[in-house]
């Protein structure tokens, strides 16, 4: 009985963990490039901050920049005191964007 109790449990655990986890395919891509322009763009324009679009990254990067609620890009933002304020959503629609325009994607987009 306890060896089917732990593995409810670790059943239960990972179905949880992958439910918080980005998924692409769920992204709207179109609100993603908005976000896009309007959250990054507006400081990533090469004289506040340093040039940025999705094909300056690749996928993969893109990924570890945006995974667990955008943990990293938060941590990076805050150095520079600089608050970034997006929903759930709103960074799964900008993973969406990303990844279709990632350096190693079929074609990579500038955002301009």
């Amino acid at each position: 009985m306890k060896k089917v109790l732990i593995l409810v449990c670790a059943i239960l655990m990972v179905s949880s963990l992958s439910a918080l986890a980005l998924d692409r395919k769920k992204g709207d891509i179109a609100h993603g490039k908005k976000i896009f322009r309007e959250q990054c763009k507006s400081c990533h324009n090469g004289k506040k901050a340093k040039k940025l679009t999705p094909a300056h990254k690749t996928r993969a990067q893109w990924k570890r920049y945006l995974k667990d609620n955008a943990k990293k890009l938060n941590r990076k933002h805050k150095r520079a005191n600089v608050e970034v304020k997006l929903s759930e959503k709103d960074i799964n629609d900008l993973w969406a964007f990303c990844y279709v325009g990632a350096l190693d994607s079929e074609k990579p987009q500038t955002c301009d």
